[in-house]
């Protein structure tokens, strides 16, 4: 398992991983590279807030096709990042540059026309979401599988 952006909240029984030197983290490097995992090696991949910080279009769809490539078929890509509609947390973070609802998943989501309409053509691989929920505090999490 991973977890990607690790920063000072390492997980137990995960690989964490990092591009700042200063964070708790086994593997140092810029996941905007590749990640650094064989195809279909990994059970789960967790990114905690990082997604919203990948500023490049083209270095966003490369992670989210990283992630979908090191996880296994029945793999899972779980996380957190702040919901748009939340004015409370949405420019909190400095660094944040990408922003997401809950309907931005329809666009990495094989079952929703937006991914064939737009999501594909952007050059995202399939995704299946199995759950997308909002926590009091504004965060949205989410779990989703590679439809390989």
């Amino acid at each position: 398992k991973l977890n990607l952006g690790c920063g000072n909240s390492p997980l137990e029984n995960f690989k964490n991983i990092d591009i700042s030197l200063s964070a708790k983290a086994e593997e140092f490097y810029d996941i905007r590279k590749g990640i650094k995992e064989k195809d279909n090696s990994q059970d789960e991949v967790y990114a905690g807030c990082i997604l919203e910080q990948i500023c490049s279009n083209d270095d966003f769809i490369f992670v989210m096709n990283e992630v979908w490539r090191v996880l296994k078929k029945e793999g899972k890509f779980t996380g957190y990042l702040p919901n748009a509609l939340n004015r409370e947390v949405i420019f909190l973070d400095p660094m944040d540059c990408r922003f997401f609802r809950p309907e931005t998943f329809n666009y990495f989501n094989v079952e929703h026309n937006a991914y064939w309409q737009f999501g594909m053509n952007y050059g995202f691989k399939p995704w299946k979401v199995l759950s997308l929920k909002e926590a009091d505090n504004g965060i949205l999490h989410f779990e989703l599988q590679p439809s390989k």
